[in-house]
């Protein structure tokens, strides 16, 4: 399809455009050669026009206007709209797109290194490599002499990406990855697209070394002086993406990575991380995704694969921020199709689809042995479901059989751990074999989540418990923490893939770490007097002590854990002083320290930073900055 543009100051009226050609919708670029004559000039409006959307997003039946929807769909020829949209852009959205591709053609080998390494340790799971890669490299199609030409020739590409910006992603032309890389890279390029591939490569370079940034970056830049020239790109990107008509599943993703950075960039109780968080629950239920089921009996498409992988995506990342937070999800079951994606290969063709399904097993699991990135959320999603029952509990206000639901929770959530494959389930021996470091962080990472679940729950059920927690609480919390330390024991070879473990050591050890070191200071407690042999009183205090002296390293200078893993180290250092010698009274603090032994309030308040800027993410004085909350490459995340 062609579409034509023109400075604003010239256009008359409506009557004076010129007629759109049509292109074959099958080709590749939906642009027909010559077009696009007319330079715009800079300081002025450009005005687009494109076919209209076939929607402005999911209308429920509640909905008026999804009568009209429904009317149109009936090919009712009273209300179809057969006429073009058009669209202004004004003049500083052509200086911010201009800003963005100048950064984008300056800076390609750099970005094309940085993604392809983030996606070789297999930690962004929303948008999967096989479409991702091969759309990184078609990226480039659009700007072929981008850096020689002059700058009307150069906004000439900016309005070009505008124009593809403007038009839906049609679904049902695009049912492979090849042909739906077509429709959003190449000389299609979306702005969404862009800004997940800068949001993607600025996450990695977070991540990267400073020697291994220099390393890779062709100008031999300081990491420091790239990664703030990548924020203020992405600072640009935000009210460009945001002016975009249509919602769709490039938009969820890149919404995806604007929270995900937002949570290094500014904390994670930020007001910054919260609002990118309703935007991105926003743009699922505004696409659909979370009433979208998979057709049965038929190959449902690589965008319909894509689809499912995206809720999961994002529907467990919520969970995690809700339960950091101890704030309601934003997505719930009560209003979502809670059918995890399926066990099979990302690039699945038609010809192999139903060979794959009768591959899976009676739970969904694919019986090859392969652990596939779909394997890994499938995981992670369906371990969420049970979390978002668990938070119910916790924060909502239904207090109806609590002892029924809490045993209906628990045995969901050991049915599931029960039949998932035995490669996803972390084991310490992982360690001595030949597996890449990143895949057993990150299995270890689910079986925390798995641990964790069950912690709550023991904890839910122990409440009003003054006197002594259940064994069962106390074991999980012990294993919990000596799950957690196997870091330690082989740190030098996990720093090889990620360079801070706060995420880890904080949301899992600290909540079992605290109730272990309260408990060990209640001596009327004879669980722990030594007669109990699944906690020995010596193993436990070797085990704090060890947690204690962690707190120094897991969190890297630039990182916004780091001061309050201070604040974890002083406190837990009193409470084993105490344990050790009752009459001890560490130098410079009161007899009293502002709580009993058995107050925790003290240990989440200060959990939520607020003293984290992008200066203490640009600078610090080793180059490993990491995350103040979350983390991309391991944890909550992956």
């Amino acid at each position: 399809m062609t579409r034509t543009f023109r400075p604003q100051s010239v256009i008359k009226s409506r009557g004076q455009r010129k007629a759109r050609n049509s292109g074959s919708p099958a080709s590749p670029d939906i642009h027909k050669g010559g077009q696009l004559e007319l330079i715009p000039s800079h300081g002025q409006a450009v005005v687009v026009s494109t076919p209209p959307l076939e929607s402005a997003g999911f209308l429920g039946p509640t909905s008026y206007r999804s009568l009209m929807s429904e009317a149109i769909s009936d090919s009712d020829p009273g209300v179809a709209d057969t006429d073009g949209t058009t669209y202004t852009i004004d003049p500083r959205q052509l200086d911010l797109g201009l800003k963005i591709l100048d950064f984008l053609a300056d800076n390609a080998v750099l970005v094309r290194g940085l993604v392809a390494k983030v996606y070789q340790l297999g930690r962004t799971p929303i948008i999967p490599e096989v479409l991702m890669l091969p759309a990184l490299d078609m990226l480039w199609d659009i700007f072929g002499d981008y850096i020689a030409q002059d700058e009307p020739s150069r906004l000439r590409t900016v309005v070009r990406v505008f124009e593809n910006s403007y038009q839906q992603v049609p679904g049902k032309l695009a049912m492979n990855v090849g042909e739906l890389c077509q429709w959003i890279s190449g000389k299609n390029v979306r702005w969404e697209t862009i800004g997940s591939v800068i949001q993607i490569a600025a996450m990695g370079l977070i991540h990267t070394p400073e020697r291994d940034a220099t390393r890779i970056d062709p100008q031999q830049r300081s990491k420091d002086e790239v990664l703030a020239q990548m924020l203020e790109v992405i600072d640009q990107l935000l009210p460009l993406s945001n002016a975009l008509p249509a919602v769709n599943q490039l938009m969820v993703c890149l919404k995806y990575y604007q929270m995900m950075l937002a949570s290094q960039r500014f904390g994670d109780s930020s007001r910054w991380l919260y609002s990118s968080l309703g935007e991105l629950s926003s743009c699922i239920y505004a696409t659909g995704i979370h009433r979208y089921d998979i057709p049965t009996g038929q190959y449902p498409g690589f965008i319909d694969l894509w689809r499912r992988r995206c809720f999961a995506v994002v529907y467990s990342m919520d969970k995690t921020i809700a339960t950091i937070l101890g704030r309601p999800p934003s997505l719930t079951r009560h209003y979502c199709v809670l059918k995890p994606p399926l066990d099979i290969d990302d690039d699945i063709d038609t010809s192999n689809y139903e060979q794959s399904l009768q591959m899976l097993d009676s739970n969904g699991w694919n019986t090859d042995g392969k652990r596939r990135p779909s394997t890994t959320v499938r995981l992670r999603f369906l371990l969420s479901t049970i979390r978002e029952e668990i938070l119910e509990l916790h924060l909502g206000v239904n207090y109806v059989d609590i002892e029924g639901k809490t045993s209906n929770i628990l045995q969901s959530l050991h049915s599931i751990w029960d039949t998932c494959p035995s490669h996803m389930k972390y084991s310490p021996d992982m360690w001595n074999e030949q597996m890449p470091c990143q895949d057993i962080i990150a299995l270890l990472s689910l079986y925390l989540d798995y641990l964790h679940s069950i912690f709550l729950l023991h904890r839910f059920a122990a409440q009003g418990c003054q006197s002594r927690k259940p064994k069962e609480l106390l074991l999980v919390a012990k294993t919990i923490l000596s799950t957690v330390l196997v870091i330690n024991e082989h740190r030098e070879r996990s720093r090889e893939v990620r360079s801070d473990f706060s995420s880890i050591f904080l949301p899992y050890g600290l909540p079992s770490a605290e109730l272990l070191a309260t408990e060990l200071l209640k001596s009327s407690n004879p669980l722990l007097s030594g007669a109990y042999p699944g906690l020995p009183r010596a193993e436990i205090i070797r085990e704090l002590t060890l947690y204690i002296s962690c707190l120094s390293w897991v969190a890297r200078p630039g990182s916004g854990n780091l001061g309050f893993c201070k604040k974890v180290k002083a406190r837990l250092t009193s409470i084993l002083d105490k344990i050790l010698d009752p009459s001890y009274v560490a130098a410079g603090s009161s007899s009293n320290d502002g709580g009993t032994s058995s107050d925790v309030s003290w240990a989440f308040p200060d959990l939520l930073d607020s003293d984290f800027t992008i200066n203490s993410l640009l600078h610090s004085d080793d180059g490993s900055n990491w995350d103040p909350g979350f983390d991309l490459f391991c944890g909550p995340v992956f």
